[in-house]
Formats: C-alpha cells, sequence, structure tokens
C-alpha cells in the first residue's frame, strides 16, 4: 500500500504490512535492467562456450593477483589488454543490477553490497564453468579482477545518478508540495485566520440594540 499527501502524489516509500517502510520499485526502469542483465549474461555464456581450449594452460592460481603481477612484469601491450578485459568483462553488471532492481532511493551501502556479492557468485559461477569445460584451469584473479570492475563501475556511475533521480523528482514535486503546504496553513487557509475566528467566534444569538435620539443602550433582546 502506498502513502501520500492530500494532493495524491504518492511518497517514495512504500509500506508492507506488519513491516518496515521499504523504498519503492520503479516499474519500468525494473524491465529494463532484468532484460540488458540477461542479453549480457546470454553474451558471456555464448562466449564461453564458443571458446577453445588452448593448446598450453598455466597452472592453476590460488594466490590473489599473483597473475596480475605476473602479466605486469611482462610489460606487453597483450599483457595489458588481457587485464583491461579481465575488468571490463564483468563490469557492466556493476550498473544493471542495480537497475534491475528499479530502487531509487536504496541505501548506498546496501546497494553496493548486494551488487558486489550478486557480482561475486556471478564471477565464480563463470570461472568454475569454465573450468568444468577444460577452456582453462582454475585461477582466482579471474574471479577478482572482475569484481573489481563491478564495484568501480557501481561506485562511479550509480550513486551520482540515484542522487540526479532524487533531485529532479524533488523538483518536478516542487510546485505540488507547495501548494499543498499553503493549503493547510494560515496563510493559505482563510478560517485559520485569528481575525476570522474571532469574528465567528462571537455569539450571534444576542444583539445589543441602540436608542435612537438619546442614544440609551436598550436591553439585549434574544434575535
Amino acid at each position: 500500500m502506498q502513502h501520500g499527501e492530500s494532493t495524491g502524489h504518492p511518497r517514495p516509500f512504500t509500506a508492507r504490512p506488519g513491516g518496515p517502510m521499504q523504498p519503492s520499485v520503479h516499474a519500468g526502469a525494473r524491465r529494463l535492467g532484468l532484460l540488458l542483465l540477461t542479453v549480457h549474461l546470454a553474451v558471456l555464456l555464448w562466449a564461453t562456450f564458443r571458446s577453445t581450449p588452448s593448446v598450453w594452460l598455466a597452472d592453476s592460481n590460488l594466490t590473489p593477483f599473483a597473475s596480475v603481477r605476473a602479466e605486469l612484469s611482462g610489460g606487453t601491450a597483450r599483457d595489458y589488454l588481457e587485464l583491461l578485459g579481465s575488468l571490463l568483462s564483468l563490469a557492466p553488471l556493476g550498473v544493471l543490477l542495480p537497475l534491475a532492481g528499479g530502487r531509487r532511493d536504496a541505501s548506498p551501502v546496501t546497494s553496493f553490497t548486494r551488487t558486489l556479492l550478486t557480482g561475486i557468485l556471478i564471477a565464480t559461477g563463470l570461472e568454475v564453468l569454465q573450468t568444468t569445460l577444460s577452456l582453462r584451469l582454475l585461477n582466482v584473479d579471474d574471479i577478482l579482477l572482475p569484481c573489481i570492475g563491478i564495484a568501480l563501475t557501481h561506485l562511479a556511475v550509480v550513486p551520482a545518478t540515484r542522487a540526479w533521480l532524487r533531485h529532479r523528482a524533488a523538483t518536478a514535486a516542487g510546485p505540488a508540495a507547495v501548494a499543498d503546504v499553503m493549503a493547510h496553513t494560515p496563510e493559505g487557509n482563510p478560517e485559520s485566520v485569528p481575525e476570522n475566528r474571532a469574528s465567528r467566534s462571537t455569539n450571534p444569538g444576542r444583539v445589543r440594540i441602540i436608542g435612537g435620539a438619546d442614544a440609551t443602550a436598550l436591553p439585549a433582546r434574544e434575535a
């Protein structure tokens, strides 16, 4: 159930029965995010199944950033491109996962944690799938580098975009909010002006009649 002001504009929060207030979900953004996320994951799976095993395979690596140091020590353009490709392979998930959630007012810490954990699961699943298909041996850096790309993309895009969307929504709702506030203030409601309340609070049931020529006050009578 959505709660709104008297003007009918819904607040950016929804309340679950018996639960706390939760950020509302934008249905259009969620559908778009799910569509783009499905396309991205489908392309990754297609590339994984289409890859062919190489003749020479490096040993498995369970030491974080060991292969990164080895490639950086090589200093060739190919090594740098491989590192860049690992960083960018899952980087779009840093934006697509929050977009699929559709929450404009989500907490930055909660959103970042949820996105990073989901990215770790996806990167681990792809690495296990490639190892199962014997395309290459297990390399922990192939999980860490994509997750770093996801985190950097999320931090660079999502908080600033959500802040801009909230500012835009607040600006668009500004005139309606001002009119609603004025309607509930003494300046905007004539009935709440002190002079009007005083004039209405006098008892109309008794009338004081003033005499004519001698201007003597006659006793008040019932109207």
